[in-house]
């Protein structure tokens, strides 16, 4: 039988893309595609399975969380330090690893007009390309009317904005809720999933290894991180571990594309290292809920008991990602820098 040690020299087939972090301090992103499972037991000692938020040591490098979102994709959030970052790369690069500028490149050895030769021109055949991956449903109509409109008008710079916001159809944006223990993240994540795939419990701190899953909010699929919780007061009585992963955590949100962050009747707001895109009180349910101090500055509301107030989460969440007038547009939408490599 194998130990780690065997494990750790075994080659893997994966591809492997570096995020850059956005400020000093940010936890770094080294995503994970392919053969996935073989890489993270050489990594971590042992797998990590489907829709699990888990705290791992990274060979002797680093300790830091696992998403595991699909199959064949899982998300390394080690320290953001040069160093550490190096080290891993250089891990997994003498292990087989590909590196590649972005995820889009994996689509680099295609041509689109010879995997459909009935395409009507260019761009309804890169469309066509884009269409097997699209992650969002709301992609579909969209993709399919880009021939038309790339014909009756080319675009401009002054596209990429709301094309960068579109592209959010294609790569799932990362969403982050983050809340004080027993706030009600896990039994709201466990909603929305429509399954157990967090620990709930009475107790304060329960949720260490918590939910990393791909959900559809009204038709835009998103990486759904469910954070350990955040704490307030004495942590004598916290173990190393959970220490580190709300450290961890905390780091994740500067990397987030979307924050929302979670009061209950019993649970104030968080105080977090960014600004949340969404304040969020659940448990609306409970007798004088809305009467709660906490409930003063919330946006919305939401109870995982009843569903109320779900489907407008999943709405709003979406539409601040990728607003109706964006998906709404005639106009074309940059969706492969491939077709316009002048505006790259």
């Amino acid at each position: 039988m194998m130990d780690h040690a065997d494990h750790a020299d075994s080659a893997f087939d994966v591809s492997a893309f570096r995020s850059t972090p956005h400020g000093a301090g940010a936890v770094a992103t080294i995503e994970l595609f392919g053969d996935v499972s073989p890489a993270l037991i050489a990594l971590c000692g042992s797998d990590v399975f489907v829709g699990a938020l888990s705290l791992r040591h990274f060979a002797d490098i680093d300790e830091g969380l696992v998403a595991r979102l699909a199959p064949e994709r899982a998300i390394l959030f080690p320290h953001g330090g040069t160093r550490i970052v190096a080290l891993l790369a250089e891990w997994l690069t003498t292990r087989g690893a590909r590196w590649i500028d972005d995820p889009l490149s994996l689509r680099d050895g295609i041509d689109p007009m010879e995997l459909f030769p009935e395409a009507d021109g260019k761009v309804e055949a890169f469309a066509m390309t884009t269409l097997v991956r699209a992650q969002s449903r709301l992609a579909v109509k969209l993709l399919l009317a880009q021939g038309a409109r790339w014909n009756a008008c080319a675009p401009t710079a002054k596209d990429l904005p709301r094309s960068r916001r579109l592209n959010r159809l294609i790569d799932p944006p990362r969403v982050v809720l983050a809340g004080l223990p027993n706030a009600g993240k896990s039994s709201l994540s466990n909603r929305l999933l429509g399954r157990e795939a967090s620990i709930v419990s009475a107790h304060a701190g329960t949720t260490r290894d918590a939910v990393a899953s791909r959900l559809d909010l009204a038709g835009l699929s998103v990486d759904w991180l469910d954070l350990p919780g955040f704490r307030t007061g004495t942590t004598d009585a916290v173990s190393t571990s959970e220490l580190r992963a709300i450290e961890l955590a905390r780091l994740m949100l500067a990397d987030a594309d979307y924050v929302v962050a979670l009061a209950a009747p019993d649970a104030p707001w968080p105080i977090l290292s960014r600004a949340a895109d969404l304040k969020l009180f659940t448990k609306c349910d409970l007798d004088g809920a809305r009467q709660s101090p906490h409930a003063q500055d919330a946006e919305l509301f939401v109870s995982s008991t009843t569903g109320e107030g779900v489907d407008a989460l999943a709405t709003h969440i979406r539409d601040a990602l990728v607003p109706p007038e964006d998906r709404a547009s005639n106009a074309p939408w940059v969706f492969d820098l491939r077709l316009a490599p002048e505006l790259a």
